[in-house]
């Protein structure tokens, strides 16, 4: 019985075609196609073998539509080992092949007839791990799936593709050493059987060695809070990765470099250095733009990426429109674990007026944030405000409150800024104590929630909700910015930003204690970039349920995928006068 054994490991005989082969030959056929007006056609094989064998033939380039019978007959004998080659690479081991030249559309063309035969098929599978990984997870997943199972038919890529895998979990775990005892596959032509033997060493697991970091911003103590590759680690490419990410993520460098060399190890340890080029210190912003609730306005900005040499940062921000004006400063500071825990001080100013009602706020807060292994993020909070309110035509109201109250939030998308699918949620409770710095008692809590789907056909459904409710004495003497309102473009469509809640006797709109929206939106793609819209929505503020009356809008609209983001053009009319078209317009991600 004659029996064929392929390995690597000796010098002479046939390997296995690699992966990275299947693709060189792949990219030269297709340039082939683009530089010669020869065709080839396959018959007789499945798409798998056909396609392979386009792949594996020698270059068409030499030949052309009027090629003289010499040369094609040339290229025919010297395609011979590669047929053979492109069929035992897909399992084939008995195939038959002829090639014969025809006259197709004014050009020459090749037809290759194939008698694949019966394929050969894998009889035993034998794959081991030895050495310190071979109880990692990663190994022991690679040693569950091996490339066959008993009964497949020995196409040679799964075999490439396996140890090409084995080869990655090796260098991202640290086993540089890593080595083959034996990789073998034996055929035997007669039988059409196949063995496959794989036994992969590991050998040793290196280690994180000396971590040298190269930059100007941060004390060493402070950036020591941002390195977490420690000497005497485990080696592990994702940490190396994540380290790097952490560091971009800071906002404190324009460049930075992480690099790891294990031809440098020492006693099995890899070094790692670490370059960070500082960014600008500085940075401004300034922008004119249009809003459809609160119509034209000009914004400024301001960042110091970092104030000193504990990372501090400071931002202020400016606004005025034709509705409203603000200002705010924050300082915050990054706490033990910065990228995801902060704390900061706040600063700001407001003043608002929706034609119905008009505020001036002033507002001094701290809060705490961190985000948490599940992704949630947590804020508590103290603010202390100091509100006007004043409705047309009534006295102004004055409110000093001391509000303390927590929020948390989470969005989960796929793929950003243009999501498929995904979710948010958010929730706020806040409170205060009259005689506790506050002049009011009063509690209120927020949620919002949102679901995006891509259905099978493309389009989108995007369901949204929000609630919010409060508990205090008199609605007259809460200040505006804890009062709910509906209507504009992010609660009910239909209806002017602010123009839905409670009025008072003069049927002028002063908010409400609760509040209940909800909307349901379709989106069908269209061509390209472009999508159309339908939607509805319903909801109002109000201050008692049991005279709750919710307003509901509906229309169309057209999405576009801008470079900036997903552009919206809505118009919308409320149900209680259709002929009140209402136009809104937006910018930004559905999630």
């Amino acid at each position: 019985m004659k029996k064929m054994l392929w390995s690597l490991c000796l010098m002479g005989v046939a390997a296995p075609v690699s992966a990275a082969f299947f693709q060189q030959k792949a990219d030269e056929q297709s340039e082939a196609k683009t530089e010669s007006p020869v065709k080839v056609n396959v018959q007789g094989a499945d798409d798998a073998l056909a396609d392979n064998v386009r792949a594996l033939l020698p270059s068409l380039r030499a030949l052309k539509c009027d090629s003289p019978a010499e040369r094609v007959a040339r290229f025919i004998e010297s395609s011979d080992d590669k047929l053979q080659e492109a069929a035992e690479a897909m399992g084939y081991y008995d195939a038959r092949f002829n090639v014969t030249p025809v006259r197709q559309a004014q050009c020459l063309a090749l037809n290759v007839a194939v008698a694949p035969g019966e394929p050969v098929r894998v009889t035993d599978v034998k794959v081991q791990i030895t050495g310190d990984g071979k109880d990692l997870s990663v190994f022991r997943e690679l040693t569950a799936a091996p490339p066959y199972r008993v009964g497949d038919v020995l196409v040679l890529r799964q075999y490439e593709d396996f140890k090409t895998s084995l080869g990655r979990a090796a260098t991202s775990n640290g086993f540089f050493d890593a080595e083959y005892i034996t990789r073998t596959i034996e055929v035997d032509p007669d039988t059409l059987q196949a063995q496959v033997h794989i036994h992969f060493d590991t050998g040793k697991r290196y280690r994180v060695g000396k971590v040298a970091v190269k930059q100007d911003v941060l004390d060493d103590k402070h950036l020591q809070r941002f390195v977490r590759v420690r000497q005497g680690d485990v080696y592990e490419a994702d940490a190396i990765r994540k380290q790097q990410q952490l560091l971009e993520g800071a906002s404190y460098y324009s460049e930075v470099l992480v690099s790891s060399d294990f031809e440098q190890a020492v006693n099995g340890e890899v070094p790692v250095n670490i370059e960070a080029k500082r960014r600008k210190r500085y940075s401004y912003t300034g922008k004119v733009g249009y809003a459809t609730d609160t119509g034209a306005h000009l914004e400024t900005g301001m960042d110091i990426h970092w104030v000193n040499a504990k990372g501090h940062k400071l931002n202020a921000r400016g606004s005025v429109g034709q509705d409203q004006q603000s200002a705010e400063v924050t300082y915050k500071v990054p706490l033990w674990n910065p990228e995801h825990e902060y704390t900061s001080l706040g600063v700001g100013w407001k003043q608002s007026d929706n034609g119905d009602i008009e505020s001036r706020a002033t507002k001094v807060g701290v809060d705490y944030n961190r985000r948490n292994k599940s992704d949630w993020q947590q804020t508590v909070f103290i603010n202390y405000l100091d509100e006007i309110t004043q409705v047309n035509g009534e006295a102004a109201t004055k409110a000093q409150l001391t509000l303390i109250g927590a929020r948390v939030k989470k969005t989960k998308v796929d793929d950003t800024p243009f999501a498929g699918n995904g979710w948010t949620l958010g929730a706020e409770l806040q409170g205060a104590q009259q005689g506790v710095l506050s002049d009011q008692s009063v509690l209120q809590a927020k949620l919002h929630g949102k679901r995006l789907q891509t259905l099978s056909n493309n389009g989108k459904v995007i369901v949204q909700a929000n609630l919010g409710t409060t508990l205090t004495d008199d609605l007259n003497e809460m200040p505006k910015s804890l009062r709910f309102f509906a209507g504009g473009v992010n609660s009910v469509r239909g209806y002017d930003f602010e123009s839905l809640g409670e009025k008072n006797a003069e049927s002028e709109v002063i908010g409400g204690k609760h509040l209940l929206t909800g909307s349901l939106e379709y989106e069908h793609p269209l061509v390209d970039k472009w999508s159309a819209a339908a939607f509805v929505d319903a909801g109002n503020a109000f201050d008692d349920s049991r005279n709750l009356t919710m307003k509901v809008g509906a229309g169309f609209g057209v999405r576009w995928k801008s470079p900036l983001g997903k552009l919206r053009a809505d118009l919308a009319v409320p149900k209680d006068d259709t002929r009140d078209m209402h136009f809104y317009f937006g910018l930004g991600p559905d999630l």
